[in-house]
């Protein structure tokens, strides 16, 4: 309405300081420019004028899947109604509706938890080429770290390097003894590392990818 259009001119050139609109706009279509220049355009899904965030909805092409930017309203130069029809927000995800509980606290314990995984899997003082071959075994195969060295299924030690001729058995995984479970697998965490080296371009040879 001219109303509504009357309140986007002064949303901008109060950058959506006082003016409380949030429930009238909601559902709008709109183009609007952001400080850093860039151009969106997609429909009002939420508005608060008091915290100052501005929530634009882009229907997308895939089924079942939308996208949602967010916008601190002091990022905003230029909010304009368009002249498309207006758009039906998505049930699931309507303004009305009610949105989850987020446990905070889980979401603290995750992120910590996964910060220890991640710390695990960090090498000392080694490459980043050391890492990266890690990261890449370690994504078929249980890897850790022993110092510089990569141990692989708890069986098999890839020293630096990291190349093929660096992989070998063990101390007391059977080799020794002969065991040909053990020299199966120490075959095929040489081809696993051949093919993820080949995948890094790097040479099948000695490198640069051990110690600093």
């Amino acid at each position: 309405s001219s109303d509504l259009f009357g309140w986007f001119s002064q949303l901008n050139a109060t950058l959506m300081a006082l003016l409380d609109i949030s429930q009238e706009c909601v559902g709008l279509n709109v183009k609007l420019r952001t400080t850093g220049g860039e151009n969106f355009e997609g429909t009002v899904y939420a508005f608060d004028v008091e915290q100052g965030i501005f929530v634009l909805y882009e229907p997308s092409d895939f089924r079942n899947r939308s996208n949602f930017r967010v916008f601190k309203t002091d990022c905003l130069v230029e909010v304009l109604p368009t002249d498309t029809d207006p758009v039906r927000l998505p049930e699931p995800l309507n303004a009305d509706s009610k949105l989850p509980k987020i446990n905070a606290a889980k979401i603290k314990e995750n992120a910590a938890t996964a910060s220890r995984d991640r710390g695990h899997k960090l090498g000392q003082d080694v490459t980043i080429e050391g890492q990266d071959i890690f990261d890449a075994l370690a994504k078929t195969l249980p890897c850790t770290w022993d110092k510089t060295s990569i141990v692989v299924l708890g069986e098999v030690r890839i020293e630096p390097p990291y190349t093929p001729e660096k992989v070998h058995a063990e101390p007391g995984s059977g080799q020794e003894a002969g065991t040909k479970g053990i020299e199966g697998t120490v075959e095929r965490v040489k081809k696993v590392l051949d093919g993820e080296r080949k995948k890094m371009k790097l040479p099948s040879g000695p490198s640069s990818g051990g110690n600093k």
